[in-house]
């Protein structure tokens, strides 16, 4: 792509749908995952869309970061759309010096993307004007990795709407300089790697109004006896509805007793989801389309949204996509037939944090096989594997999920594949909600 810096009447067009981001769709062995950005109430104001080729493949074309944020922009952000990956919140995609001056962040839609300026950006005079021109067309820009004594990046702040500090690159004294210095000149700071609790106060109480990471998932301990009755009492329903010797009948009853599961149930079934030609007006009838593996899983679900009530909805989200993943990996290792475990397995792999108890302690009432519930708390099995798969995919730790994939004979395209199947599945769950 030619540099058009000179040429602003052929600047790429976003809304055109003829007109498409250069390079190739990125190759089979590609992965790309998404991390939460959150504001101070734990509400999901985007994500930052990670992308990485393979590092065991040596025949990747992704070799740089230009060509994986235009495979990126023109495989997952253009053709798929972003409804799907990100729930219509904001999208976090990064780029380099080059696509900067190149015009490329003008193949996105202004009303979700927000331009990432790498760290490694020089601010040189066509690079502030390409980011001025940026603001002048309504972007909004975000700057990377800020830290107090990279004064070369000054003239780019009066441009930048979101300054991203890294908390493990920063001690919270020099956090705290950070925004007293700067706060006049951006609008927002994000604190980016916000892993713990304590962090996330610590930057909270700063004057950071974003986070970036995976803080929310830890539990916050709380005595037994202040556990929600709600809570327990969802539990309670999410077991009965697991037992083994529940048949469909006694499967019917469960939900007949619990009015709020049939209205959603109904709800659920006369949904685009299934788009069913007549209208399902009973709930046997609604069984019988189902059928009872469905069933089960959707009763679940439906019931375990209730345990998560008044937590942020990136846990009921986080949680959702790990199920949806596992029961999509499992025929790929062998496990099809403990699919509906692993499915349970996601559901539950938050579930400390949901009761505010420790693992063991919050397992103790699930119903999960002992050899899942191991896995949980750490045990390396074959579920706790599968499960670290997973948790490195979420986190973007593309080097030991590689190292896995490869133990395990799954294709990097064909994990993230069912990554972005799982994706669009939670964002469907979630709208049903």
């Amino acid at each position: 792509m030619r540099n058009k810096a000179s040429e602003p009447s052929s600047r790429p067009n976003s809304r055109d749908p003829q007109h498409s981001a250069p390079h190739d769709l990125p190759g089979e062995n590609t992965f790309i995952a998404r991390q939460p950005i959150l504001d101070r109430k734990l509400r999901v104001f985007g994500y930052e869309i990670l992308f990485r080729a393979n590092p065991d493949d040596p025949e990747s074309h992704i070799v740089d970061g230009d060509s994986a944020t235009l495979s990126v922009i023109q495989n997952l952000l253009m053709l798929s759309g972003t409804d799907s990956f990100t729930g219509g919140a904001k999208a976090f995609v990064n780029f380099t010096q080059n696509l900067l001056l190149q015009e490329a962040p003008f193949y996105l839609p202004r009303e979700w993307a927000v331009i990432e300026i790498l760290e490694s950006v020089e601010p040189l005079p066509e690079v502030v004007e390409a980011c001025r021109r940026l603001k002048q067309e309504g972007y909004t820009l975000a700057l990377d990795d800020f830290v107090l004594d990279n004064v070369q990046h000054l003239p780019l702040l009066p441009l930048t709407d979101i300054l991203k500090v890294d908390v493990r690159l920063t001690a919270p004294e020099e956090r705290r300089h950070i925004i007293k210095r700067f706060g006049d000149r951006v609008g927002r700071f994000l604190a980016e790697k916000t892993e713990t609790r304590q962090e996330f106060q610590e930057a909270l109480e700063a004057g950071f109004s974003l986070f970036q990471g995976y803080f929310f998932s830890r539990p916050v301990i709380i005595a037994r006896k202040d556990i929600p009755v709600y809570k327990v009492n969802a539990l309670r329903l999410i077991q009965q509805l697991n037992r083994p010797d529940l048949d469909m009948d006694a499967l019917e009853k469960v939900i007949k007793q619990d009015p709020a599961l049939v209205y959603k149930l109904l709800r659920y079934v006369n949904s685009a989801f299934f788009a069913f030609r007549h209208k399902v007006g009973s709930v046997r009838h609604a069984v019988a389309l189902l059928g009872e593996r469905e069933l089960r899983k959707w009763a679940t679900l439906s019931v375990y949204t209730r345990l998560t009530t008044k937590d942020p909805q990136e846990l009921l989200r986080l949680s959702l996509v790990r199920a949806r993943f596992l029961e999509l990996l499992a025929p790929l290792v062998g496990m099809a037939k403990e699919a509906d475990q692993l499915f349970l397995m996601g559901i539950f792999s938050v579930v400390d944090t949901l009761l505010g108890r420790p693992m063991a302690e919050a397992l103790e009432d699930v119903p999960l096989e002992d050899e899942i519930k191991d896995a949980l708390l750490g045990t390396l099995n074959r579920y706790r594997v599968l499960y670290e798969v997973v948790l490195g995919y979420e986190k973007a730790h593309w080097e030991a999920v590689s190292r896995i994939c490869s133990g395990l004979k799954i294709e990097p395209g064909v994990l993230t594949s069912r990554y972005l199947e799982a994706i669009d599945w939670t964002e469907q769950v979630h709208r049903l909600r």
